[in-house]
């Protein structure tokens, strides 16, 4: 047998050494296939399982085995280290396998990232084999629970313009961040986002810019919530009908 290297062994199979967590009732919520499972996964997360709105891995891990599924092995395998030849890439690969709280059935997903030195802030620069197994991670339980988000983790980039663009219009993934923000904060998602861009008729007015700023001035209503402006309070659970177009 080959000796494993030592970037082999700090991504070791972990099995199943999450925490016993306590399984919701299945029958009360959506299914994987419902247009309403992706904001009834955000639902079950804390306020510190979100970070502007974006999940953190920690928290998907929690909400799989407490809505979808039980992690009998989690996996990390090294695709490529980083080095002077590659431009300091560091490639890495995550498999799950879960038994599915519904059906019984096993299944399994992989999620595959890569990290460059030069596009990630420090201090993960420092740790990239330690920030491509968080990541992939995070990838393969996404895949798993089939949700339209990124997580809190992958979106560590300083070249944000790859990421966003201010000219791009609001994607999904915001939408269900201010969503999730505003049903935390008891506000009104079209009363914010009319306060903040009173041209707006609709959410899906908002450039991608806009969108990123509305999520950081709620992020920062989570810690001061005395800010909220006063015609603003109140969420209301409809708003897509009305502020959508579309009640998907």
């Amino acid at each position: 047998m080959s000796k494993k290297t030592d970037f082999e062994e700090m991504v070791e199979v972990t099995g199943s050494q999450t925490e016993e967590v306590a399984v919701i009732d299945l029958e009360k919520g959506p299914t994987e296939y419902d247009p309403e499972w992706s904001e009834f996964l955000l639902d079950q997360l804390s306020d510190s399982e979100l970070i502007n709105g974006a999940p953190t891995v920690d928290g998907l891990r929690r909400i799989t085995e407490k809505c979808f599924g039980e992690i009998i092995e989690s996996r990390s395998w090294v695709v490529e280290t980083p080095n002077s030849e590659n431009n300091q890439r560091c490639t890495l690969g995550h498999t799950l396998t879960l038994v599915k709280h519904r059906n019984g059935q096993i299944i399994k997903i992989d999620g595959c990232v890569d990290v460059v030195y030069h596009k990630t802030p420090y201090p993960f620069k420092d740790h990239l084999v330690a920030t491509a197994d968080t990541r992939a991670e995070g990838k393969a339980l996404r895949r798993a629970l089939k949700i339209r988000v990124v997580t809190a983790e992958e979106l560590q980039h300083e070249d944000e313009e790859e990421v966003l663009s201010s000219d791009e219009v609001i994607n999904d993934q915001q939408i269900l961040a201010i969503n999730q923000l505003c049903k935390r904060l008891d506000v009104s998602v079209a009363g914010i986002t009319v306060n903040q861009y009173n041209t707006s008729k609709s959410i899906t007015d908002l450039r991608n810019l806009e969108a990123r700023l509305l999520i950081g001035k709620l992020s920062e209503f989570q810690r001061t919530p005395k800010d909220i402006p006063e015609g603003c309070v109140g969420y209301d659970e409809n708003w897509k009908s009305n502020f959508y177009g579309s009640t998907k």
